[in-house]
């Protein structure tokens, strides 16, 4: 027992000693294949078409960066208002969130605090946006990615920059560091006294209770609330438009993904 204990580990020395007598031998010739190509032993099987002939020296080439995407025009269709700066769409059978810069949104519970009181100006803003949307498509500029990361850029809405809109309509105020063109706009909003800056409307209470789910079974009399001033008339164009089927302004383009 003793006798075959001390042949193991005589083998086991021994072949540890080989391995690093490979390994220094190894080393040089290794080098040398590198600097000396003509000394690279040809391993190719019979019947296989032999590698081309190496006659420089071989050196390790940086691998090749991916391409970035592609930054294009796309249509972000079923635009959902999150709230006044920020939207959800969908292109090719994927949600898309997008958030403006430079705008603050006003959300769907905002209340507005005016001299004549205080009203829930955030419910009526989102749904006079939705309405102005209607089914039309958000054409943005923007590269494909894989993440859920949100889009930080403002897209066309029938032609219309959608910040420079939500901010003229007074619709959603403007963050520190807006662009000055976005600053005009949201003063000019306050100067017109619409939007946020708007007094209460003449009755709001009933239109709210009105679009209130689970209101009472007596329905108030019909609300006298100039929905115009907070929606703003619409173009000749849009309605036309919103009655087509053809083109980026119909409503059809709403109910399929395009890419």
């Amino acid at each position: 027992m003793h006798r075959l204990e001390f042949d193991l580990k005589t083998l086991i020395v021994k072949s540890v000693k080989a391995a690093l007598l490979l390994a220094l031998v190894s080393t040089p010739v290794l080098a040398q294949q590198a600097s000396n190509p003509g000394v690279i032993r040809n391993v190719t099987p019979q019947g296989m078409t032999p590698a081309p002939q190496i006659t420089a020296p071989l050196k390790r080439v940086p691998g090749v960066e991916p391409a970035a995407p592609e930054v294009r025009q796309r249509n972000l269709y079923r635009i959902k208002v999150v709230d006044t700066a920020t939207f959800e769409g969908r292109y090719l059978n994927r949600k898309w969130r997008l958030e403006l810069p430079g705008v603050v949104g006003v959300a769907q519970d905002h209340i507005c605090k005016t001299d004549d009181g205080d009203w829930p100006c955030g419910g009526f803003i989102i749904r006079s946006l939705q309405r102005h949307i209607r089914l039309t498509a958000l054409n943005c500029e923007f590269a494909w990615q894989p993440s859920e990361k949100p889009l930080q850029l403002s897209c066309k809405l029938r032609g219309d920059d959608l910040a420079e809109l939500v901010v003229s309509k007074g619709w959603a105020r403007v963050a520190d560091d807006a662009p000055d063109t976005l600053r005009d706009l949201a003063d000019q909003a306050r100067q017109q006294s619409i939007g946020i800056y708007q007094t209460p409307p003449s009755g709001w209470q009933n239109y709210q209770a009105l679009t209130r789910q689970g209101g009472s079974t007596e329905l108030p009399p019909p609300p006298d609330l100039p929905i115009a001033d907070i929606a703003g008339p619409l173009r000749d164009d849009e309605s036309e438009a919103e009655d087509s089927l053809a083109g980026d302004q119909g409503p059809g383009e709403g109910l399929v993904d395009q890419p």
